[in-house]
């Protein structure tokens, strides 16, 4: 199952679109294997937030259009700030947010809001999940350190297929 949902991580012709479809795909399959190491919060949609340019244009919404994650619709929300953020599943800093990453990052910290980035040095910043491009593929690198200060739990199946993972699972989480 996890290949066929990470599928899109492979060989890219590298044009900007198809790589940009390929993150959206992927942002929505994080949400697949995210959990919470307590109870989650009550929540009636599963909010996947957009802060800065929103790179991803057209394609989020249209695969989150007919998607749910943990029996809830999947809402796309474009948001002017952190702030704003605080209660998505997911937050996409986008790359235009590079100036304002770490103070994004503080506003976000300790939250249960898993933190994507197609920034470079995103995972340096204290980010969770960074989109990097290795020979022509659209991949990601991940940071537990980040996650672990959470009650957020990335299953093992998505670790496997992270190009890189720092820090350790913390005790209790997913096999």
């Amino acid at each position: 199952m996890l290949a066929a949902c990470f599928a899109g991580s492979g060989f890219t012709q590298a044009t900007t679109r198809a790589e940009r479809d390929v993150e959206a795909e992927d942002l929505l399959n994080f949400g697949r294997f995210l959990r919470y190491a307590d109870t989650p919060p009550p929540r009636s949609s599963f909010d996947l937030c957009i802060l800065g340019q929103d790179v991803l244009d057209k394609s989020i919404d249209e695969l989150a259009a007919r998607e749910t994650i943990g029996n809830l619709p999947v809402h796309v929300r474009r948001e002017p700030d952190a702030t704003a953020t605080k209660s998505c599943a997911i937050v996409f800093i986008s790359a235009s947010e590079s100036i304002h990453i770490r103070e994004d990052l503080a506003i976000l910290a300790g939250l249960d809001v898993l933190t994507v980035s197609d920034a470079p040095n995103f995972l340096d910043d204290g980010g969770m999940i960074q989109f990097v491009h290795i020979e022509k593929q659209v991949r990601f690198a991940v940071n537990l350190n980040a996650v672990n200060r959470t009650h957020l739990v990335l299953s093992s199946e998505l670790l496997r297929v992270a190009s890189s993972v720092r820090g350790k699972p913390a005790a209790g989480d997913l096999p």
